[in-house]
């Protein structure tokens, strides 16, 4: 969930300088080598509303918005990236049923 409450902005935004005053103080403490998004889903009831708060990302962010099942805009800071993603409902409903077969197929015994 996202949200602009100033308080826990303030929150947030002192646990990222925490974050990066420990990694600088801490050197043998290991980052990673890739994958360093913080990733928003956005909220909606429709796949409107989720592609429109990726839009409205996307302009404050400065950036461009694109994608089909997964649309999103991400603002990069060096190798990190503040990423807001709506996924579609075809897209989730897809994905549930693909998983509702985990499990129920065996290699068999070999």
């Amino acid at each position: 969930m996202m949200t602009t409450d100033a308080t826990v902005r303030c929150e947030f935004i002192a646990g990222l300088r925490a974050l990066a005053q420990f990694l600088a103080d801490n050197p043998k403490v290991p980052v990673p080598s890739y994958g360093r998004a913080i990733l928003l889903h956005a909220r909606g009831t429709s796949d409107d509303e989720r592609r429109a708060v990726v839009d409205q990302m996307a302009d404050l962010f400065g950036s461009a918005a694109s994608g089909d099942s997964h649309y999103k805009t991400v603002r990069e800071f060096g190798p990190v990236s503040y990423e807001v993603l709506a996924i579609t409902e075809q897209h989730r409903q897809d994905y549930q049923a693909l998983m509702s077969y985990a499990g129920a197929v065996s290699g068999g015994e070999c």
